[in-house]
């Protein structure tokens, strides 16, 4: 079983992607590294984000008359995992954006081993050998 990259239950997971979906942004940081960034001038939003995530979040102050925003971003392989996880949930152009995120992203071994992301895990039926001719 793969493990979760999103802290909560299927219905947190829900909840983030239709966050995301509406406030969240996806990019390639440094062309390379999968990012998912969240600015609101609502923190207990923001909080519950990061914590399903398992980011931190932060402060940003402007001067009057615009509002506190509090800022949540997470980068990497944390973030490519919660990527593939939410991405079956997403519209059709956020689900482009983080196909082009997760398409620029090299996978470390241990992940790319553990799970298939972002669809199921493919292997040969019971009885069927890999062709002689394969290397």
């Amino acid at each position: 079983m793969t493990p979760k990259a999103v802290h909560g239950s299927r219905e947190d997971l829900l909840w983030l992607a239709g966050l995301l979906e509406g406030e969240g942004s996806f990019d390639a940081h440094r062309g390379k590294y999968p990012r998912i960034r969240l600015g609101m001038t609502d923190r207990d939003v923001v909080g519950r984000a990061a914590s399903l995530m398992d980011a931190s979040i932060r402060l940003s102050l402007r001067p009057a008359p615009n509002q506190p925003t509090w800022h949540t971003e997470i980068s990497g392989v944390r973030a490519a995992a919660i990527m593939a996880e939410i991405l079956p949930h997403m519209g059709a152009r956020r689900s482009g954006k983080i196909a082009s995120c997760l398409s620029a992203y090299r996978w470390p071994k241990e992940v790319s081993k553990a799970a298939s992301f972002p669809g199921p895990a493919l292997s040969r039926p019971a009885g069927i050998s890999k062709p002689v001719t394969a290397s």
